[in-house]
């Protein structure tokens, strides 16, 4: 028996195993108002591209008919998910902005 106890090294140092979450601070805004507020923007950005492209004569870049339509719709959604990522706006900074000061009032 001796021998056994002189053989058990010392206990291993507790570890928390609980994670820690940290909730958002207002100038910190959370991940999902982010992502929803660049959505917006795209959508804001969409409503710019498709009324630009209905002023057009034919009222569509890529030709008339059902594949015309569908190209066309394509490259709307593509062109403003670029334009709102890459020309500021401004509307997703607007609605951080806001919901943070909503968050510090009581």
């Amino acid at each position: 028996m001796d021998k056994l106890q002189s053989t058990t090294a010392a206990p291993l140092p507790v570890r928390a195993t609980m994670p820690v979450h940290k909730t958002p601070t207002p100038s910190a805004p959370a991940p999902e108002a982010a992502h929803a507020a660049e959505q917006f923007e795209t959508l804001m950005a969409l409503q710019l591209v498709r009324s630009m492209q209905s002023s057009l004569d034919g009222g569509n870049l890529m030709g008339p008919g059902v594949a015309g339509d569908m190209y066309s719709s394509l490259t709307e959604w593509e062109l403003a998910r670029v334009l709102a990522s890459r020309t500021p706006m401004g509307l997703k900074n607007t609605i951080l902005q806001q919901l943070s000061e909503k968050e510090k009032r009581p």
